[in-house]
């Protein structure tokens, strides 16, 4: 009986110094990605002005929902060039800083 407590508890010790260790790292390697340039780029394409606002702000809350805000730029894309749709993301991007307008030519250059 006591060597199995014994091990129960050197499992459950080895179990936790391992959450310990993967929430340091993760730590560690979070704030080193948020010195370098931003490694995720999430792409939100417009196609109508009156889905233009669900559509970014889906996108940035699906950012904040994985954890990535900081990490992570939102360009807005407008491939219909659509006055309208321009006004609403100019908006848009004046709220959130991490987000940007950008064009097709910049999804294709990242891609």
């Amino acid at each position: 009986m006591d060597r199995t407590v014994a091990f129960m508890l050197f499992i459950l010790g080895v179990c936790l110094f391992i959450l310990v260790m993967k929430y340091v790292w993760l730590r560690l390697t979070k704030c080193r990605l948020l010195r370098e340039e931003l490694p995720f780029t999430v792409f939100a394409t417009v196609r109508t002005a009156d889905e233009a606002e669900y559509v970014v702000r889906c996108a940035m809350d699906r950012v904040k929902w994985l954890d990535l805000h900081g990490m992570c730029r939102i360009v807005c894309l407008n491939p219909s060039n659509d006055p309208e749709i321009d006004a609403i993301l100019r908006r848009l991007v004046q709220i959130y800083p991490f987000a940007q307008i950008g064009s097709l030519q910049t999804r294709k250059n990242v891609l």
